[in-house]
């Protein structure tokens, strides 16, 4: 039984392995290659690590969320800072002066308590009186008294979009000498020139930072000498806006002049008027490394005596940084106008003679103001700044034009020391000028200033030459020492004589007045933050020339003040 069924098994098991299978077709469409893969062998050689050096910071995010606390901690006190108090700003200060010749007096207050609104004023005296003794016996002696006084009041206040500021100024200059003729005369004051002037104005800033949008600075202001004996209204304002990407700007300004308004001085003296309205645009472009300053002037001018004139004037301006922050150059054409006013030769020469200026002198029955205006008309110019190293800097410029009434003085004789009356020339002017700065460390620093002119005729009063140089020394803010060393080229003064009212110039005929070199040295001790003193030597090589024909500068002098401030 067993027998038959292992056969049984058998018979079975071979009919299965010898089943009829037929053979599968398969079509390749893409040839086959046959590739053995890359073998990588294992390092047999063991590495470490330095997990020391793994860096196992670990980033934590918070969630900004509010938590409420079931209790009230403490307020922490705050830290105290121990140390040197430090000094608030100096709002006020009284400086009193005195000296060989000359008394002195400062006051300033300023209040800046308040962030929109600020305001102070400033108060200057100052009276001199000097002798000067005349070696060539020609006179014994002349007295010399000048007195100075200056108030200005202003005030600042910040709006939303505008800056506002407003300012009221004062000044009264005299002028006054005593010679051998007036000393024996019962009126000194033949001699005293006086000059009072007044300005008020007010100005407005825009706080407006987009270069897209329009920028302004606009000022006002109204001004007389002497009691109306000159009178100014002056508008003028500044606009700033970008205009498709080039900086625009155009300033436009107007001003009226009015002369001899008040004829309690003389009453054959007629009132004059000038009118004259201004427009400078100018725009600025970059090109081939350069840049471009275009430009234009643009003026009307008219007086009441229908005269009239208009002129267009180029003005161009072509920088470039050779060295980006180094050295600078500049240089074009440019062009300006001065209106020579009464104010502005009285502060060039007190000493001049006008109308109204003096009621004691009663040669003064004449108008000699011969008010003009200075033109400067297509002056070519060439500058440089160069910076030498920390805190030096050079800067220099050359110009070359002709300059139309350039206003001059001449001496007249009048009887006594004589005096100036204005007058005017036509010139080509070359100027030449020079500036050097070193700020050698925190204790010393040293400047320089220096000009050169070249006219192609004489000019009364007028030098060639002039420099300023200085030097300062600042020991620990305790003690400061300045020194100022000037020249003042030789300069010619030419005489006018007086016929039938009218000033003619003596032909050929000239005065020489000397050069003149002065030293100067000044002292400051800051004894504290409130307390301070000063010493003051003035003209120490004790020069005694002519600064104007027949007035003789003061010699050697000094002067020493204190000042408290609060």
């Amino acid at each position: 039984m067993k027998a038959l069924n292992l056969m049984l098994m058998t018979f079975i098991s071979v009919s299965l392995l010898s089943q009829d299978i037929k053979t599968a077709e398969v079509k390749v469409f893409e040839g086959f290659v046959p590739k053995i893969p890359e073998s990588e062998k294992i390092k047999e050689t063991t590495f470490f690590i330095d997990t020391t050096k793994i860096d196992k910071t670990q980033e934590y995010k918070f969630i900004n969320k509010k938590m409420n606390i079931s209790f009230n901690s403490r307020p922490l006190k705050p830290a105290k800072i121990s140390g040197e108090k430090l000094f608030d700003n100096k709002k006020s200060s009284i400086i009193f002066g005195f000296g060989s010749n000359s008394i002195t007096s400062n006051v300033s207050y300023s209040d800046l308590s308040k962030h929109s609104f600020s305001y102070g004023l400033r108060f200057n005296q100052k009276n001199s009186k000097y002798r000067v003794n005349y070696e060539d016996l020609t006179k014994d002696y002349d007295i010399f008294k000048n007195s100075l006084v200056y108030l200005n009041v202003f005030g600042q206040m910040i709006g939303k979009d505008n800056i506002f500021t407003g300012n009221v100024e004062y000044e009264r200059k005299t002028s006054n000498y005593i010679d051998d003729f007036s000393r024996n005369s019962e009126c000194n004051d033949y001699n005293l020139n006086v000059f009072s002037y007044s300005k008020f104005g007010f100005g407005v800033i825009s706080k407006e930072l987009s270069d897209a949008k329009l920028k302004h600075k606009t000022n006002f202001f109204v001004s007389n000498l002497n009691e109306f004996l000159e009178n100014q209204l002056h508008l003028s304002t500044i606009l700033r806006k970008h205009v498709s990407g080039y900086p625009i700007k155009v300033r436009l300004e107007f001003n009226d002049y009015i002369n001899y308004n008040n004829n309690i001085f003389v009453s054959n003296i007629t009132k004059t008027e000038l009118t004259e309205f201004s427009i400078s645009p100018s725009a600025m472009l970059k090109k081939y490394g350069l840049d471009f300053n275009f430009g234009a002037y643009i003026y009307y001018q008219t007086d009441d005596l229908k005269n009239n004139s208009f002129n267009f004037l180029p003005q161009l301006d072509i920088s470039k940084h050779l060295v980006r922050d180094i050295v600078f150059i500049n240089g074009g054409v440019r062009s300006k106008r001065i209106r020579n006013t009464i104010k502005s030769l009285s502060d060039e020469n007190p000493l001049i003679s006008g109308l109204g200026i003096n009621k004691y002198d009663i040669q003064n029955n004449y108008n000699s103001f011969d008010l003009q205006t200075t033109d400067i008309k297509n002056e070519l110019y060439l500058g440089m700044v160069n910076v030498l190293g920390n805190d030096e800097l050079f800067d220099g410029n050359i110009s070359f034009g002709r300059i139309s009434n350039m206003p001059l003085f001449n001496w007249v004789d009048l009887g006594s020391n004589g005096r100036f009356v204005s007058s005017y020339i036509d010139v080509w002017r070359t100027q030449i000028n020079l500036n050097y700065s070193w700020q050698i460390n925190e204790l010393v620093a040293v400047n320089a200033t220096t000009n050169y002119f070249i006219y192609d005729t004489l000019i009364s009063n007028k030098e060639n030459f002039n420099l300023n140089s200085g030097f300062s020394l600042n020991l620990d803010n305790k003690i400061k020492v300045n020194t100022s060393l000037s020249y003042l080229g030789e300069r010619k003064s030419f005489q006018f004589y007086e016929e039938n009212d009218i000033f003619q110039e003596n032909l050929g005929e000239y005065y020489l007045l000397n050069p003149q070199i002065h030293l100067n040295i000044k002292f400051d001790y800051n004894y504290s933050n409130y307390f301070s003193g000063y010493l003051k030597i003035n003209n120490i090589f004790n020069s005694k020339q002519e600064m104007w024909q027949g007035y003789r500068e003061m010699g050697i002098n000094a002067w020493a003040g204190i000042s408290y401030s609060f």
